[in-house]
């Protein structure tokens, strides 16, 4: 399994499960030591996402990649999203890697006007303060539709620093009511045990409380 954004609050879960299930993990960082203890592990492969060679060293020999590639909330403009997820998937057709899961953002599409509280807080706060990352994050979502891989995007409410639960709503290719949060370490759940599962392949899953 190779997983970027490994230093990352999502990445790391994932980092963290996946070792835990007795997975091999391959980690595409720039800072090592972002990985703590967990990097003795893990196949530490330093570099940088935009560098399509890094990401081929990190790709090779795996069988699902997961992305949980991020800026946070910082309010710049970025290629992150799109050009590292453009060298994921050319990585993954040279290695023929057919899954990947990618972590998105469950605001990025607004919701239905009629349930006003979400709406209004996507439309008029969060796509004006994210508007740039968000232009970028739409570009990496499409990026994964056009791809030939078995992907789920994965949009994600408001990321918490709260336990592994197992227990989340999830809907496939519609957006459900109410999505205010979901901690990290259960969309990392979500992604590792739905890795093999050909109901999410080629689908867009909603994860939310």
């Amino acid at each position: 399994m190779a997983v970027f954004g490994a230093t990352g609050g999502t990445g790391l879960a994932v980092v963290g499960q996946a070792l835990a299930a007795g997975d091999k993990v391959s980690a595409l960082v720039r800072r090592p030591e972002g990985l703590g203890a967990l990097a003795e592990r893990v196949t530490v492969v330093a570099g940088d996402v935009l560098d399509p060679a890094d990401v081929a060293r990190a790709v090779a020999g795996s069988d699902v990649v997961i992305s949980a590639l991020g800026i946070g909330m910082h309010r710049h403009a970025t290629t992150v999203y799109s050009r590292g997820t453009a060298n994921i998937l050319d990585a993954m057709r040279t290695e023929g890697t057919r899954r990947l899961l990618v972590v998105s953002t469950s605001s990025l599409e607004l919701p239905s006007p009629r349930r006003f509280a979400e709406w209004a807080l996507a439309r008029f706060v969060l796509h004006n303060v994210l508007r740039k990352p968000y232009a970028d994050m739409a570009v990496m979502e499409r990026h994964v539709r056009e791809s030939d891989a078995d992907w789920t995007l994965v949009r994600a409410a408001r990321l918490t620093k709260g336990k592994v639960t197992g227990r989340y709503r999830t809907a496939h290719d519609e957006k459900p009511c109410g999505c205010w949060s979901i901690s990290r370490a259960d969309v990392a759940h979500f992604m590792l045990t739905h890795a093999g599962d050909p109901d999410t392949f080629r689908r867009v899953v909603e994860i939310a409380y």
